[in-house]
């Protein structure tokens, strides 16, 4: 359909697990354009997988803050059964995620996240199911799945982003 591939990054808690039917649809339309579809989020990895296996949600690869942090020993595991990263690995991870792998737009509910992005980041917000870009761009995750990866494959065509 599109020439270019385009590659998306997608948050998981706040945004498919808040319309994990929508999602399923909208990651299949990504699956048919030849589009990648990265699930990038907390973790653990395990748990994600099996929800979007029970939902039928296409991806290309999923990062995980959690086990990439664990891999590198970097992750304090506490005698409760918790852990920690420090603040500024965890909120940075996702950004850095994105650049390495040339990710063109990245959606996510937590605005905390942003200020460590290059690549394009859209703002989501679950009750409204709509993700701001910027000031003026806003992309309606209630459309049909098709016209929101045209709008988003026009977006980065018409704009000057820098990842």
């Amino acid at each position: 359909m599109i020439k270019n591939k385009i590659k998306i990054g997608l948050d998981f808690h706040g945004v498919i697990n808040q319309s994990p039917e929508y999602f399923s649809k909208f990651s299949q339309s990504v699956k048919k354009w030849g589009y990648e579809l990265h699930v990038i989020t907390g973790g653990p990895k395990s748990v994600i997988e099996e929800y979007l296996q029970q939902y039928n949600i296409y991806y290309t690869n999923i990062f995980t803050i959690i086990d990439f942090y664990d891999a590198l020993g970097k992750v304090e595991h506490l005698p409760d059964g918790k852990f920690k990263v420090p603040d500024e690995l965890w909120d940075s991870a996702k950004g850095e995620y994105c650049q390495k792998h040339r990710i063109d737009i990245h959606i996510d509910d937590s605005l905390r996240y942003a200020q460590w992005f290059k690549t394009p980041f859209c703002h989501y917000n679950a009750q409204t199911q709509k993700c701001r870009l910027g000031e003026d761009i806003t992309i309606n995750f209630v459309s049909d799945t098709d016209d929101v990866l045209a709008q988003i494959d026009n977006i980065l065509k018409n704009m000057s982003f820098m990842p």
